[in-house]
């Protein structure tokens, strides 16, 4: 039982792993990636729909200075062929999610280090369902971390200094694209320093590689002062000011910080302990290099609780706390594969592949109610998540009625709040963001007071729009409106409140204000 595997035995086990991690994920983007769409995730399709047409709009995600959108663009060069977005983005981002595993597994193996890749392997398949949900949707939060995927195979690169400036240049393009790759980026950077810091080319290029990120930061900055208005969800200096208050408050919730991330289903604080011990045994066996960077990895993930963006977000797997963290089942899945990387990978590991692949019946039991779970607690996030199918009938609803009104503009209206209504206030954004691509031949659609896309907001902000549907608001208003006499049409259907009216005088968003369909514009 304690023999080893043979050379063959041992790459057949990570490739099975490697495959019962795709069956798995395969699962989940049945139950949940292809079936469910969020806010956010129908603006990275809009963007990804404008990139596939040639459109590249903003540096950034629409409406914010920050998260470029490589998933978007990935999925653009499918989208031309006539694949579908809410298809093709779930594919894309679970890809970047799992890349990093696979890769480092792969090369671990050809290196003979056969644990260490058999551990890499098998973490996707040990980490929590609600890991894969979070992993699956496209919010740009697993792009930073993918490009780590490519690290151990540039360590080969000849010559030199080709080989400091790819690793340097991958490190810092990993923090621009998603800061919350940055505990991995100095667990690395560390380890290159502490075992090649006398070469004058890890220097220079590093150094080359920090001007050039800069400069890229700093021209998209340029970009957005050039254009005022165009951010309305900003990343603002507060936003990730140090606050001490906020790092013991973040220490003692460790659990909240890391739910989600740590295999099976371990609590954060374990999971933080666990890690501490296997750097400290690194350590102890004299790899000290590998040690620190381990350790300084871990400080560096608990410094960042001290940051206000840190701590936006909640329990939901929509907006996660823990979506900051997502570094942390790599560093811990490495961590433990760089420990056994020495030793042989006994024959009882076999046990691992039929009890993984026995583990796939549970997941198709497990996911339905695991997912309905998920939406039924979400209450607690500043986005929504929603049934594809549930969100397409009400496309087609309001489809139905622009073509029974004739309208020239859609203007879904956020109303009421989000502590009032939490579903209602985000159908608008379902409405805007997602309908355009669910339902094709719509009018413009223009979210009045909240819109992120800059150059529709310049299109229908100001008179005349010419018949306008409006979709939601206060039925109250809106029926008071009718009776007042006001030239309003009633086109409500399938629970939707549907009203066309015309604004060639008045401004959408004044015309809602006005009559009292909305009493907050921008909440």
């Amino acid at each position: 039982m304690w023999k080893p595997l043979d050379e063959r035995w041992a790459a057949f086990a990570i490739w099975t792993l490697i495959v019962l991690s795709i069956a798995e994920r395969a699962l989940l983007l049945h139950y949940f990636g292809f079936t469910h769409i969020g806010i956010d995730d129908a603006l990275v399709q809009q963007v990804a729909i404008d990139m596939s047409n040639g459109l590249f709009r903003e540096p950034f995600l629409y409406g914010q200075n920050y998260n470029p959108m490589l998933e978007a663009l990935l999925a653009a060069l499918f989208l031309g062929s006539g694949a579908s977005p809410t298809i093709v983005l779930p594919m894309v981002t679970s890809l970047l999610a799992l890349l990093p595993f696979w890769s480092w597994a792969v090369w671990a193996n050809q290196r003979c280090a056969v644990t260490a890749a058999f551990v890499l392997a098998s973490t996707p398949m040990a980490l929590p369902l609600e890991w894969g949900m979070i992993t699956s949707m496209p919010r740009g939060w697993v792009h930073g971390q993918a490009l780590l995927a490519v690290i151990p195979w540039l360590m080969g690169v000849r010559p030199v200094f080709v080989r400091y400036a790819m690793l340097s240049s991958t490190l810092v393009a990993s923090l621009l694209l998603n800061p919350n790759a940055l505990p991995l980026v100095t667990g690395l950077s560390i380890w290159l320093v502490l075992r090649h810091g006398r070469a004058p080319w890890l220097w220079i290029t590093g150094s080359l590689s920090l001007g050039m990120g800069w400069a890229v930061q700093d021209a998209a900055r340029s970009w957005y002062a050039a254009r005022p208005g165009v951010v309305v969800h900003p990343l603002l200096p507060a936003d990730v000011s140090f606050d001490p208050a906020l790092l013991s408050h973040g220490i003692s919730h460790l659990d909240e910080h890391l739910v989600h991330m740590v295999p099976f289903m371990v609590n954060g604080t374990i999971g933080i302990v666990f890690l501490l011990l296997l750097a400290g045994l690194i350590w102890y066996n004299g790899d000290r290099a590998i040690g620190a960077a381990l350790i300084g990895g871990l400080f560096t993930m608990v410094i960042a609780l001290g940051l206000p963006k840190v701590h936006e977000g909640c329990a939901s797997v929509f907006f996660p706390l823990s979506r900051m963290m997502l570094a942390f089942p790599l560093i811990l899945g490495l961590a433990v594969a760089l420990l056994f990387r020495s030793h042989l990978l006994p024959r009882f590991a076999l046990v691992v592949l039929p009890c993984g692949a026995l583990l796939l019946p549970f997941i198709v039991g497990a996911l339905p109610g695991r997912i309905q779970d998920q939406l039924d607690k979400q209450e607690c996030a500043w986005v929504r998540e929603e049934p594809l199918a549930v969100v397409r009938e009400r496309c087609r609803t309001i489809h139905e009625a622009a073509i029974r009104s004739g309208c020239d503009l859609i203007v879904p209206v956020r109303w009421p709040g989000i502590k009032i209504d939490h579903r209602q206030h985000f159908a608008a954004h379902f409405t805007c963001y997602a309908c355009p691509q669910l339902e094709p031949g719509l009018p413009p659609i223009h979210g009045a007071g909240y819109e992120r896309r800059s150059w529709v907001r310049k299109a229908h902000e100001a008179p005349p729009q010419g018949l306008v549907l409006f979709v939601g608001g206060d039925p109250d208003a809106w029926r008071r409106a009718i009776l007042a006499g006001r030239a309003i049409e009633d086109l409500s259907a399938h629970g939707v409140n549907l009203h066309a009216a015309i604004c060639d005088t008045i401004a959408v968003g004044d015309f809602l204000l006005q009559l009292g369909m909305d009493d907050d514009l921008g909440r």
